[in-house]
């Protein structure tokens, strides 16, 4: 909170040098402790990333709990991340990442979370997974500290994910001050040049707000980490940073929070576009008439849109008064090949034609009629499924939950999910009309 009126401008916070946590002070530190442990070992046996290392600190620390130097900020940090689906999806240990049949709340959540949520939590358990592997294999680790403790190190990653801040180094630039203290995790006090992350104690406390307008800069006279806001605060008021221009969908996978009205609030139908994909082909084969070759063309524009960089991606904002350019640029394609039965070299060629914004022909309004039946035909389809999981996470209430017992969701992660749903809901009801 503001203790006083903070002007346009002013800063927001500064964090020392010293209590800046990088990748290049946890290798020095592990090194150091390995060294200790079994001898001398050599710098560039390090194979950590930055992200690796620093979940790898902040797991250590932990581990040590009150041992350690740093205990005051690890009790700073939330007990769990019982709102992110990665945390209740990444099961109790390693082979149980993907077992959604592990519990009834791994299982509900695992049910109600919109496709495209769904992979990018996928994405996320392979990283973890991957982060988790590369650590204890890691022979520096083994001799300085090994990580065992699964759930510990779930918890540890999502620290830096959710945490982390960017330093904005231009490349090249240095901004180092060597030390000789390494004997303990708080005794490497410089920022390495290949640093670009790090952890910030204090600063991750602040919230976020798409209303926050800030800059960050690192102070290289005072060897200080600065954020100026932009926008006054009165006194009173909470002061809040952005964490960016990010719309519901990312906040829940990566912070654990959804916004009420969230303006880059968006739909997306890339799995729609997968679907009719799998269920044109199956038309089409389906068809005694077709030639096996005309079975062949829809792959073949798909591939021609990936190289062009025009597959996927495919966005509906709540304002839109027409289809964005890039799901009208691959619908009239395979439209064209699907429903009109034009030939693939003429498609392509009428295709190429609509994109220079020349004449492409008579059949222009029949794709037209056919785009926009294609965009209200998912939309109505997203509609249905967003009205059952509406149903369902609004039925979650208080005690629905409490009769789940230790197997339940959070229920501010129901919350999260019911809000991400309704917005689904909302804009796909209105390309319906």
């Amino acid at each position: 909170m503001a203790t006083r009126d903070i002007g346009q401008g002013e800063d927001v916070v500064r964090v020392p040098e010293r209590l800046l946590i990088t990748a290049s002070k946890v290798k020095q530190a592990t090194l150091a402790r390995a060294a200790v442990a079994g001898g001398s070992i050599q710098s560039d046996c390090w194979d950590l990333s930055e992200h690796q290392s620093l979940a790898y600190w902040v797991y250590v620390e932990a581990e040590l709990q009150d041992h350690s130097e740093w205990y005051s900020y690890i009790r700073s940090l939330p007990r769990d991340f019982a709102s992110i689906p990665l945390f209740v999806l990444s099961g109790n240990s390693p082979s149980g990442m993907v077992d959604t049949t592990s519990s009834d709340c791994v299982q509900w959540v695992a049910a109600h979370l919109p496709h495209s949520l769904r992979q990018r939590v996928s994405e996320q358990q392979s990283r973890l997974f991957g982060d988790w592997s590369h650590t204890r294999a890691s022979p520096v680790v083994s001799r300085s500290r090994p990580v065992s403790n699964w759930r510990l190190y779930v918890w540890s990653w999502l620290v830096v994910s959710t945490r982390c801040i960017h330093l904005g180094r231009r490349p090249g630039s240095t901004r180092h001050v060597h030390t000789t203290d390494t004997s303990s995790s708080r005794g490497a006090h410089s920022i390495g040049t290949q640093d670009s992350i790090t952890l910030a104690p204090m600063l991750d406390l602040l919230n976020h707000s798409q209303h926050a307008s800030i800059s960050t800069l690192f102070d290289t006279d005072r060897r200080e980490f600065v954020i100026k806001t932009i926008r006054p605060f009165k006194a009173g008021q909470e002061v809040f940073i952005s964490y960016g221009p990010h719309d519901n969908l990312f906040l829940l996978a990566e912070y654990g929070f959804v916004l009420g009205q969230n303006p880059y609030q968006h739909l997306e139908l890339d799995h729609a576009a997968e679907l009719w994909v799998a269920a044109a082909k199956a038309r089409m084969q389906g068809l005694k008439r077709v030639a096996p070759a005309r079975l062949a063309d829809i792959d073949t524009l798909v591939d021609m849109l990936k190289q062009r960089g025009l597959w996927g991606d495919f966005a509906l904002f709540p304002g839109d008064t027409e289809p964005p350019y890039r799901l009208q640029s691959a619908l009239r394609l395979l439209l064209a090949v699907e429903q009109q039965e034009v030939p693939l070299k003429r498609a392509i060629a009428q295709w190429e034609r609509w994109r220079r914004g020349e004449p492409e022909g008579t059949e222009s309004n029949g794709l037209d009629i056919a785009t926009s039946s294609w965009i209200r035909a998912a939309c109505q389809g997203l509609v249905s499924v967003s009205a059952r999981m509406l149903n369902d996470t609004g039925a979650m209430d208080h005690n629905a939950l409490r009769d789940l017992g230790d197997a339940r969701p959070s229920a501010f992660l129901v919350h999260c999910i019911h809000t991400v749903w309704l917005e689904i809901s909302t804009i796909a009801a209105h390309h319906c009309a």
